[in-house]
């Protein structure tokens, strides 16, 4: 995109402890867990269910694929947020940014 600038390339820690790796096991046994971790996202703010969902959706990805005939689908997914002001977007998006550290945010007119 024009006028991008990248703010860090601190990518943190990619390592798990057998205790985070329990957690998550136990996790997504649950039947209600995309619902906790979408409840998780940004828990100070209130209401939002189907904006978290979609970051959530997000952030989990989409699959990148090589079609037979040399097609490229590069599986990320993008979500445009447009709103009135003060409807937390903005919040939203920090949260994003803090759970997702190769995550990149552009905002105003010379994104595209």
């Amino acid at each position: 995109g024009n006028n991008v600038v990248q703010l860090t390339k601190y990518t943190g820690s990619t390592d798990f402890t057998a205790e985070d790796l329990s957690n998550m096991k136990r996790i997504a046994k649950r039947d209600d867990c995309v619902d906790l971790l979408a409840h998780s996202l940004a828990p100070s703010i209130f209401g939002h269910e189907h904006e978290k969902m979609a970051l959530l959706l997000m952030l989990l990805g989409g699959a990148e694929r090589n079609l037979a005939n040399g097609t490229h689908l590069r599986g990320d997914i993008n979500i445009l947020m447009l709103g009135d002001p003060g409807t937390a977007k903005s919040q939203l998006l920090r949260a994003v940014m803090r759970t997702a550290p190769l995550a990149i945010s552009t905002t105003g007119r010379g994104s595209s």
